[in-house]
């Protein structure tokens, strides 16, 4: 990130000569699980770290269901949790009190709602706004007229969301592919099964390990195609056998013998350009997630309560295959791991609003450093050229010049 800062300056009459700040950050879509720590250091302290998880799975299935009632795919949802996280990396996170007035910047439903409504419209599925709030607060069970601050509760909400959708842009720096071209999870998922030659039972249980992890900020981490080929990976070890869908399809078993095949066959970066750390980082957050999580996922509901294989609850397969992939090469954070290091760096910082109200706010998408250094160089050529010509100017008003005789 670069970072132009000026304040008032003493003119040379004693006039102050009144500045503005500048700021340009080039857009960041993933990070460090320890940057990730970093920045929840200030936005969401320990003791509320509890009541924030909590509230966010109460906000994934708030905003599953306006997304079925209102018939929109499931990526509106992949990118409303996308921004959902992201908005609480760089805001506090505070319950809204139970006043006669209602606090809704503080209201994490209404963030939500801010973040569904920018996602509907960067996944090319437009709605109004008030179709948005009508269906969530029918759910919540809120009466959207009643006065609030001498309007509806319908308006006054509105108008906080609008504002907050501008926060958003801020938060996202207005980098709309999230950092990737690629779909989303749960449709990668799905083409790579059918890729491989993965049966249907299995392509299923990827797309259920998907649509948990879509509540997690693995999205902050690492890129969809990652996180969709480590959900193939674990899947494949697994091999999974019974799933209570609705819609079973009446195929053969698949042998293990054959998954076994796929799974040796598959090269992470030269089949799906996956750099083989990032899919290992996925794989073992997926694991870790169903060990801590199990009872509260998706795909439990869908999954016999023992597996009849082992006759052992289904949690012991994850706690197994991740004992297994214990020494998987992942990422290094060592330079990311220390406090001072990390303070340094400016884009880690609670992000200032009224930066882009007094001054300059600029977002990029990429350090394109021809295109960028081209533009420093103009600006420092026209101030070269600004300084010569003040000199040639002082010069000449110095001369005299004596009348002709």
């Amino acid at each position: 990130m670069s970072e132009l800062r000026r304040d008032e300056k003493e003119g040379e009459n004693g006039n102050s000569q009144r500045t503005f700040p500048s700021i340009v950050q080039v857009a960041r879509p993933f990070f460090t699980s320890a940057e990730l720590k970093h920045l929840h250091s200030f936005t969401i302290p320990d003791h509320k770290k509890l009541s924030y998880n909590q509230r966010k799975h109460q906000i994934y299935h708030f905003v599953f269901n306006i997304v079925r009632v209102l018939k929109f795919p499931l990526r509106v949802l992949a990118t409303t949790m996308n921004y959902y996280q992201r908005y609480y990396l760089f805001n506090s996170f505070e319950e809204a009190s139970d006043g006669e007035e209602p606090d809704f910047e503080k209201d994490p439903y209404t963030v939500a709602l801010a973040c569904l409504f920018l996602a509907f419209k960067n996944e090319d599925c437009i709605k109004k706004l008030k179709d948005i709030q009508s269906v969530g607060n029918k759910m919540r069970e809120v009466d959207d007229k009643v006065k609030v601050h001498n309007m509806s509760y319908a308006d006054a909400q509105r108008k906080v969301i609008m504002h907050m959708e501008f926060k958003l842009l801020q938060v996202i720096k207005f980098d709309f592919k999230n950092g990737s071209n690629v779909q989303s999870v749960d449709q990668l998922v799905v083409k790579i099964g059918k890729k491989l030659g993965i049966d249907y039972k299995t392509t299923m249980f990827c797309w259920l390990i998907s649509f948990d992890i879509m509540s997690t900020p693995l999205c902050l981490v690492i890129p969809p195609h990652c996180i969709a080929l480590a959900i193939i990976i674990v899947s494949l070890n697994l091999k999974p056998k019974d799933l209570n869908t609705k819609y079973n399809k009446a195929d053969a078993p698949t042998s293990p013998e054959y998954l076994n095949s796929i799974l040796e066959k598959i090269d992470c970066y030269e089949d799906f350009r996956c750099p083989e750390t990032l899919v290992n980082e996925g794989i073992l957050y997926i694991l870790d997630y169903y060990v801590h999580q199990m009872s509260f996922s998706i795909l439990n509901e869908f999954m016999p309560a023992v597996d009849a294989e082992t006759g052992k609850e289904q949690i012991f397969k994850f706690m197994e295959l991740k004992s297994r992939f214990n020494d998987l090469k992942v990422l290094s954070q060592k330079s990311c791991n220390n406090y001072s290091i990390l303070n340094q760096d400016e884009y880690l910082k609670i992000w200032d609003y009224n930066i882009g109200s007094k001054g300059c706010s600029r977002f990029i998408l990429g350090i394109k450093r021809r295109r960028f250094n081209l533009e420093l160089d103009a600006v420092e050529k026209g101030a070269i050229e600004d300084e010569n010509g003040s000199d040639n100017a002082e010069e000449d008003s110095s001369r005299v010049v004596s009348p002709s005789t």
